[in-house]
């Protein structure tokens, strides 16, 4: 049974009906007893006086017979016996009865054993139906044997009527016991419920929620300590917080600072990298690493400028209607990446949808990079175009990525393995592509397996119209998957080699 309401009230419930049940039954047992042992008493008393009337009114010959002792009887006692019925058995089981359904065999065999030759009366009672009695024996002197039949059909009903009463008693003590459980329950569960939505409010964010500590009972300290919990919770979240808002300042500002004496350093690099004839090997090679980890450091800075903006939530967002399939061929020209890439365009070569150009260009041009530098060819670029969305996905035929790492490459500064710090990374571009993805509502996947090569996807919200100024789009829920049942036609697209999918066999 689930919910701590419905137990308790079957709890009530169920400790009521056994109680009134047990209370039921005994009342019943100890009145039907009663009744009944009075019943016998009256029989016999009443049996008794007819017979004692009976032989001292010397109506009985010696040797009477069952019939003589029948007729006796009823004319000294008709008045005294009442409903009862008389059974006269003589020797040789002849008899005599004042009821057409009576004959000897209705005697008990037990009565018949005890009923010896004297005057003393013996009893038994029959059981406790409608139909049975309480039946008085005795022996009659120089007569027969004399049995009064005196009914208990009226006792019986009114037991009836004492067990039908103590059933609705209980029956009704049951409802009245459930209903008391539902108001105990409510007054329980109450605390409980105020504990529920508060601790709710915590959870999404509301830490200064706290329960009234009201009263001296359990709850009252359960409302302590989820208060104390929650100015704990408070003070901590409050120092992560701050830790975390300084944290973002300091990166913020090292890379504003960094960032002017940088393009100098990245310019002069430049230059001197340029003017190398007058210098020997040593510092030809040097120049070299000046320049190549100059602009390295440059583009760390760049990246963690970007990061602080997303940090910050005031990444800009240029809306513009943008075709996925001239953007991907122009982040592809502009890197010199065309001869190395090959691209896959849908039916018509055009997936447009509303994005901000820079942004998803960053997207591709990262995905992309990480292919080449990563991965291993064929390096291919797949634009697929749906009723709900537009995809781009980078494929390489590289070693794949250990599924281990999979769920840890889009964390900042993370790197699947040491060779890839050799390539130059910083471990923030995933994260930056990811970031720039869900500003348009998007985001990007990865799916790959040891041998077979990666593919990472980005998937974008097909739009008709921008967003609303400075507004977040909601998070892609479903992206339409890729026609199947295309076949490839090659075409040249800006000079770069594009694969055109038209409906076909």
């Amino acid at each position: 049974m689930k919910g701590l309401r419905p137990r308790l009230v079957a709890t009530f419930a169920a400790v009521t009906a056994v109680t009134a049940g047990a209370l039921a039954a005994t009342s019943y047992f100890v009145v039907r007893d009663a009744v009944l042992d009075r019943a016998a008493e009256d029989a016999i008393d009443g049996a008794q006086a007819v017979v004692a009337e009976v032989v001292a009114s010397g109506q009985l010959p010696a040797g009477a017979t069952p019939g003589d002792v029948r007729a006796a009887v009823a004319r000294v006692a008709a008045a005294a016996l009442g409903d009862a019925d008389v059974v006269a058995v003589g020797a040789g089981e002849t008899f005599d009865s004042t009821s057409v359904s009576l004959s000897a065999s209705s005697v008990p065999r037990s009565l018949r054993d005890t009923v010896g030759g004297g005057n003393e009366l013996s009893w038994v009672r029959t059981g406790t139906g409608r139909g049975d009695h309480v039946v008085v024996g005795g022996q009659l002197p120089d007569g027969p044997q004399l049995y009064l039949f005196f009914p208990l059909a009226d006792e019986v009903a009114d037991l009836e009527v004492l067990r039908n009463v103590l059933a609705l008693a209980g029956a009704g003590l049951v409802a009245v016991s459930a209903l008391v459980g539902v108001g105990a329950a409510s007054g329980l569960l109450r605390p409980l419920r105020r504990a529920r939505v508060a601790a709710h409010r915590v959870e999404v964010g509301l830490l200064r929620t706290r329960l009234p500590e009201e009263g001296r009972d359990e709850f009252t300290d359960l409302a302590r300590a989820f208060n104390r919990m929650a100015d704990a919770l408070e003070r901590t979240v409050g120092d992560l917080r701050s830790l975390e808002a300084s944290h973002r300042r300091f990166v913020s500002d090292v890379s504003h600072e960094l960032r002017t004496p940088l393009t100098a350093l990245t310019t002069a690099a430049d230059v001197l990298e340029a003017n190398t004839a007058g210098l020997n090997d040593t510092g030809r090679r040097a120049a070299r690493l000046l320049a190549v980890e100059s602009r390295r450091l440059a583009s760390m800075v760049e990246d963690l400028m970007e990061i602080s903006r997303f940090d910050a939530g005031v990444p800009a967002m240029a809306w513009e209607q943008v075709d996925l399939v001239r953007l991907v061929v122009g982040a592809l020209e502009a890197r010199n990446w065309t001869g190395r890439v090959e691209v896959d365009a849908p039916p018509g070569g055009v997936a447009t949808t509303w994005a901000d150009p820079r942004r998803a260009d960053a997207v591709v041009a990262n995905l992309v990079g990480n292919a080449l530098r990563h991965g291993a060819p064929p390096v291919r670029v797949e634009v697929a175009s749906g009723r709900r969305a537009v995809e781009v996905s980078v494929v390489d035929a590289g070693p794949g990525i250990p599924a281990e790492h999979l769920a840890h490459l889009f964390d900042r500064f993370y790197k699947a393995d040491p060779s890839r710090s050799a390539g130059g990374g910083s471990g923030l571009g995933l994260a930056i592509a990811r970031e720039n993805a869900r500003l348009h509502g998007g985001d990007v996947s990865v799916v790959s397996e040891r041998g077979l090569g990666t593919r990472f996807t980005f998937t974008l919200p097909r739009r008709a119209a921008p967003p609303g100024a400075d507004e977040t789009p909601p998070p892609l829920a479903v992206a339409d998957p890729l026609p199947a049942g295309d076949r490839a036609e090659t075409t040249a697209v800006h000079d770069v080699v594009v694969t055109r999918r038209r409906r076909g066999q």
